[in-house]
């Protein structure tokens, strides 16, 4: 079982995709997405608005139900 979190940036002139491009530069995607028990670490942008980013982490549960 996992648990998964939705995140939504909102920035302006585009700086919600900016910010999202210099934390995959500086390593910090790679470094979460090799944190122990992560299932998947994920940017995804609208194609209309570029003020938006959504990122997708999924991580297991410790508890099964």
């Amino acid at each position: 079982m996992s648990i998964t979190v939705n995140i939504l940036y909102f920035g302006k002139n585009g700086s919600a995709r900016k910010f999202a491009e210099e934390m995959t530069a500086a390593g910090i995607v790679d470094a979460v997405r090799a944190e122990m028990g992560n299932e998947r670490y994920e940017y995804y942008f609208p194609m209309d608005d570029s003020d938006v980013s959504y990122t997708h982490l999924t991580l297991p549960t410790l508890y099964s139900v």
